[in-house]
């Protein structure tokens, strides 16, 4: 029989400690993992709405033309930066969630399923006296100049899949990240 204070016993007691306090350590490791890896992603979103809009603002001093000004090239800008760092292509949302200056935080609805990302592209949201909502599906032509000075707002949502299954349970299936990026679109006046 064992005493209360043999080597063997302690021995025991340490490992049935050390079973028990494991299991608290291996959820909190996996879910900074997790929480980090939103973070990256989140960086990402970032430089791929940075990357769309300053693509789009371009202007080509020799062709005095905004050549980039339109939906396809400043989706394709933006699903390039995002393949960079392992996520989908995005989907081209319709409108733009919220009201103008169509700033965070969106509503559910804009973020689409967990795991996608989902781009708005809004034209001219800060509301100046000449410019629409809506611009281009095509790079404009004689009147590219019209849009110089005008806001150029690209949106990038990313739904983020929860890898932990205990960090599902509380903030439930995903964690919503979302960045927007204003550039005025350049020009010669």
């Amino acid at each position: 029989m064992f005493s209360l204070g043999s080597p063997r016993s302690q021995r025991a007691q340490s490992t049935v400690e050390f079973a028990i306090s494991s299991i608290v350590l291996l959820l909190l490791m996996t879910g900074l993992l997790d929480l980090s890896r939103a973070f990256y992603y989140s960086v990402d979103i970032h430089a791929a709405a940075r990357e769309g809009a300053r693509h789009g603002a371009w202007f080509n001093t020799s062709q005095r033309q905004n050549v980039y000004l339109d939906d396809a090239d400043i989706k394709t800008a933006v699903d390039q930066t995002l393949a960079g760092a392992g996520l989908p292509a995005s989907t081209l949302g319709t409108g733009c969630p919220g009201n103008p200056p169509y700033n965070p935080p969106y509503p559910s609805s804009a973020y689409g399923p967990v795991g996608s990302v989902v781009m708005y592209i809004c034209y001219d949201a800060l509301g100046n006296a000449q410019g629409s909502s809506t611009c281009c599906t095509s790079a404009p032509g004689s009147d590219n100049l019209f849009w110089t000075g005008k806001d150029l707002n690209v949106i990038v949502l990313y739904n983020y899949p929860l890898v932990t299954a205990f960090l599902a349970s509380v903030l439930g299936q995903g964690i919503q990240l979302a960045s927007n990026e204003h550039v005025a679109i350049q020009g010669h006046a």
